[in-house]
């Protein structure tokens, strides 16, 4: 749930303490955090935004003192601070945070009015709100902000709980078009509930974690397998690699796929076959299809298909070696080769109230179906587990069903990824009958570790398309209010990339998760596509994709009559970060 504004103005003395503008415990003592011992390794950045900035840290002089300087390059900063490390056992009893953060002027020396959030990751699940802050005074620069925890939040020690400060309205940068402004952090206090300062290990470190990977463009990959020792560069148009073990030569199978953590200067990446029987042969760049790249170009995934066309159906004829390349100087990190799987989402979600439950390896626990549960399984449903397990794995048994106690989902075809699990109607049909009069009363979890489930819901299944040959809206970078529309004229190229079989993807934020496009000039009316009735865009994770086909639907087959204008749009206040076309996997 999003939180109101809780900025803590300087004048409010009960609690602060007033010294040339920077805020100090009430008995005088000094903040848990200074900088003046120059110490910041607990601090990081979470670049896993869409608008996520590369910022640079420091500790530098500010007013007088020490403070942490967050140099903005060009997007939105978000801060981790590693309360975990910092706090240790004690992050428990943590209840609220306050901080000074200033901010620059514009190169022109004046002031501009910046703000942003505090978000605040806690629970076993890490779960996610925020408080707000705001510089909004020449006169209160810096300015104290606080961060509480509502009554049903609570860091748990050993969850790796933390917080992230970010910059989100910057108005220098909004107004002049200019580098965002720096921000500095001061005297950061942790508090617990009965306002006593809680001591902090300065010397913790920050780690990294996956804060969420960048999948836009791309599948899941399950089951992977390592390609051992495969970390290569090399300049633009040169190649690098290795022999391919055994161990990866079995897991290219049909709906398999290769995966590549890379960087390039370029932004590309595929891979070479220098033995295949078909020739000297490259694969996913330069005319022999194209890879999915995620929008960060970062990761790069080769479907085998793609290698079957080139190189032929026989994998045996592909040669012993596998190679890297790009266009541009590139570096990988890791190669893996597991089953490419299309991102799942889910609309229309019921939830399955009170099922937190746990059990041993091969034990099985639930509860019995309500009929809300029961009324969402129909054909094209999904069931959606949020779980940890030992072993990784998780399905859900049926004990009462008439075609007997049946386990669905235990022989590899739930789809499991990154903490849930995914168990189609289609797959407890197949098992337990057409009719789910017949599946009986109760739903059950199981896996082959000792195991945890979360939470359980019921939605309408979808799918992300991975995407290859992105071509970039030039410029789409807007905001607007909920219900308000904003965007641009079509360039040719993109006109031109719009075909059957392409996608329009959309890298955003909105505060209800929604967001579809507007045709405001087709001959066919000013139209939405994606949302309110005309068809559902696929969202997850900040990207929505919306089909060459629907706009098709709703806008006509001929696209010259689309009208010259593509606009975005959400329910809710929404943020779009950059719109591009790609081609859909076949």
């Amino acid at each position: 749930m999003y939180k109101k504004l809780t900025v803590l103005l300087l004048c409010v003395a009960l609690t602060l303490g007033l010294a040339g503008g920077i805020a100090y415990a009430a008995d005088g003592s000094a903040p848990s955090i200074d900088f003046e011992d120059g110490l910041y390794g607990f601090v990081g950045l979470d670049m896993s935004a869409g608008n996520a900035d590369a910022s640079v840290l420091s500790v530098v002089d500010y007013l007088g003192s020490k403070a942490l300087k967050v140099e903005v390059q060009k997007k939105v900063p978000y801060v981790i601070f590693e309360i975990s490390a910092l706090l240790g056992d004690d992050v428990a009893k943590l209840a609220s945070v306050t901080m000074d953060i200033g901010i620059d002027n514009g190169a022109d020396d004046k002031f501009y009015a910046c703000s942003g959030r505090i978000y605040k990751y806690f629970g076993e699940e890490n779960e996610k709100t925020y408080d707000e802050w705001s510089v909004y005074l020449a006169s209160r620069n810096p300015n104290a902000a606080k961060m509480a925890m509502d009554d049903d939040e609570a860091f748990i020690a050993g969850a790796g709980n933390y917080i992230v400060l970010s910059k989100e309205v910057d108005n220098y940068a909004t107004k002049t078009g200019d580098t965002p402004v720096s921000m500095y952090i001061d005297n950061v206090c942790f508090y617990d509930a009965e306002g006593n300062m809680l001591a902090v290990d300065t010397s913790a470190m920050f780690v990294p974690r996956e804060t969420g990977t960048d999948l836009s463009n791309l599948c899941w990959l399950t089951g992977a397998t390592a390609f051992e020792g495969f970390a290569k560069s090399a300049g633009a148009w040169s190649q690098d690699g290795l022999e391919m073990p055994q161990e990866i030569i079995d897991a290219l199978v049909p709906g398999s796929g290769v995966q590549i953590e890379f960087s390039s200067e370029s932004g590309d990446m595929w891979i070479v076959m220098p033995d295949s029987a078909a020739g000297w042969m490259r694969v996913g760049g330069c005319g022999n299809g194209n890879s999915y790249i995620n929008n960060a170009k970062s990761i790069a995934q080769i479907p085998y298909e793609l290698i079957a066309k080139f190189c032929g159906e026989d994998k045996s004829t592909w040669g012993a070696r596998m190679q890297c390349e790009a266009s541009g100087a590139w570096e990988v990190y890791s190669v893996s080769v597991g089953k490419l799987v299309p991102q799942i989402t889910l609309s229309n979600t019921v939830e399955f109230e009170g099922f937190q439950k746990s059990a041993g390896a091969w034990s099985q626990d639930g509860l019995e179906m309500p009929q809300a549960i029961i009324d969402a399984l129909v054909p094209g449903s999904v069931v959606e587990i949020s779980y940890a397990s030992e072993t990784g794995d998780m399905w859900i048994v049926m004990p009462d069903s008439a075609a007997g106690w049946m386990r669905v989902g235990n022989d590899g075809s739930a789809i499991c990824v990154d903490g849930k699990c995914y168990i189609t109607y289609e797959m407890i049909e197949a098992l337990c009958g057409a009719d789910t009069s017949t599946w009986g009363a109760r739903m059950q979890c199981e896996a082959s570790g000792a195991w945890e489930v979360y939470s359980v819901r019921v939605g309408t299944k979808g799918e992300m398309a991975p995407l290859s040959n992105l071509v970039s809206f030039a410029g789409f970078e807007t905001s607007a209010g909920a219900w308000s529309q904003d965007g641009l004229e079509m360039p040719q190229e993109i006109i031109d990339a719009l075909v059957p079989g392409s996608v329009v993807t959309i890298n955003f934020a909105s505060e209800d998760g929604t967001m579809w496009i507007v045709m405001p000039d087709s001959a066919a009316g000013w139209m939405r596509v994606g949302g309110c009735g005309n068809g559902n865009a696929a969202v997850k994770d900040g990207i929505s994709q919306i089909p060459y086909e629907l706009i098709e639907q709703y806008c006509g087959a001929d696209k010259t009559t689309w009208g010259a204008r593509m606009q975005c749009e959400a329910s809710s206040a929404w943020e779009v970060y950059s719109v591009a076309v790609g081609t859909a996997a076949e």
